[in-house]
């Protein structure tokens, strides 16, 4: 671990690059890297973390080093720090790649560092309180806790392998039913490694029904918002769904905890690399991973993520999904109870989805269209349609 983390992917330097490659092995102890040129993709892609492609130049070259890596560190949009923070996206991510990388079947990056400085005495004070607090006292500060949590200046970050020989999934774009079916197996990979396993030991990872009443919160504070952009999309259908949703959030949420395994947390296109060696996609981005419903991670992905033509196989491809997890050893599944998680999992995706439209920096053009695209897809391919669940 080094002793210094760097305020933002910008701030990585020459010096500071040498330490770390030394220290992972990745280049020799008298070698150092002599120059780097930088790469911004942080506006658009990684709506909770600023990214950058650093190229590298070695004071001389050794085979294993790598000439590009990926620098992925907090955004500096409050908005969309507060809900990172608020939900340790960051501490997640890092803690995912130091304990849990290892194990996973399904192609992920080479992480060379990750690490998170030490809460702040006050952060750690807040956190406790929050923590005693009853939920509905913890909604009722919801606003004030956000403000704290968007201007939290504790420090993290990872340097991961660049995969820019594959190519990266489009969700405003979709994909057709092979890249699906692809998608599926990778998630598959990802989820079946860890079947059944209890996290009891790793308070890190959260459950996705935790603190169901302040996620409900945050439903309500983004509501409006939701509102707004989407009035002429919301027919007499999905009012009478959003009102449902308004009575019935919490429960939800509390309701699709069932078959609870680890899920990805953000299973979406821009989240995998499809490889020109035909093998299944290379899965990234840890910064949600969460014990719940595994079916959430398919409803995130089918819905608004595949093409038109590929819609019309929706059915088809969660059986495809089901039959894939039976085929990696997973008996305790019933066909029954899979169709029954997806049914409460669509809920789970509008439930979801409003918070994140309503709270996270989508300001960037791209952020824009993919909001836009993924909502309307979603809704035209059937959760306007959805039924009321009780």
């Amino acid at each position: 671990m080094t002793t210094h983390i760097p305020e933002s992917a910008s701030a990585v330097g020459e010096g500071w690059l040498t330490e770390i490659l030394r220290d992972s092995g990745q280049i020799s102890s008298d070698n150092s890297v002599v120059s780097v040129e930088r790469d911004s993709h942080g506006a658009g892609l990684g709506y909770l973390s600023e990214i950058e492609r650093i190229r590298i130049s070695y004071l001389r070259e050794e085979p294993d080093a790598p000439d590009v890596v990926i620098a992925k560190f907090p955004t500096s949009s409050e908005k969309s720090r507060a809900l990172a923070t608020l939900f340790d996206s960051y501490s997640r991510e890092v803690l995912f790649y130091k304990e849990l990388a290892s194990s996973v079947e399904v192609a992920i990056p080479r992480c060379f560092w990750a690490d998170i400085a030490p809460e702040t005495f006050s952060e750690r004070v807040t956190g406790g309180i929050v923590k005693l607090l009853p939920e509905k006292m913890v909604v009722g500060l919801l606003d004030k806790l956000l403000a704290g949590a968007g201007t939290s200046s504790r420090r993290s970050g990872l340097l991961l392998e660049d995969l820019s020989d594959d190519r990266v999934g489009d969700q405003v774009e979709g994909c057709n039913l092979e890249e699906a079916q692809a998608a599926l197996r990778s998630l598959v990979k990802f989820q079946s490694t860890f079947w059944g396993r209890s996290f009891e030991d790793m308070p890190w990872i959260h459950n996705g029904a935790d603190q169901s009443q302040v996620q409900h919160g945050l439903f309500m504070k983004a509501l409006p918002t939701y509102m707004e952009v989407f009035k002429d999309d919301i027919d007499e259908q999905t009012s009478k769904q959003l009102d449902w949703l308004i009575d019935n959030g919490a429960a939800l949420l509390e309701a699709n905890n069932t078959h609870a395994t680890l899920n990805h947390g953000d299973f979406r296109l821009d989240n995998l690399f499809f490889r020109s060696n035909g093998e299944d996609p290379i899965l990234i981005d840890f910064q949600t991973v969460n014990v719940y419903n595994p079916m959430a991670d398919v409803a995130y992905f089918l819905l608004p993520n595949i093409d038109d033509e590929a819609q019309k196989s929706v059915e088809d491809l969660v059986r495809f999904y089901w039959d894939a997890l039976v085929d990696k050893g997973v008996s305790d599944y019933s066909w029954e109870d899979c169709q029954r998680d997806y049914e409460l999992a669509q809920w789970w995706l509008v439930h979801r989805g409003v918070i994140l439209i309503g709270l996270i920096d989508f300001s960037h053009p791209r952020g824009s269209l993919l909001v836009e695209t993924a909502v309307r897809r979603g809704l035209r391919a059937g959760l306007s349609s959805l039924s009321i669940p009780w």
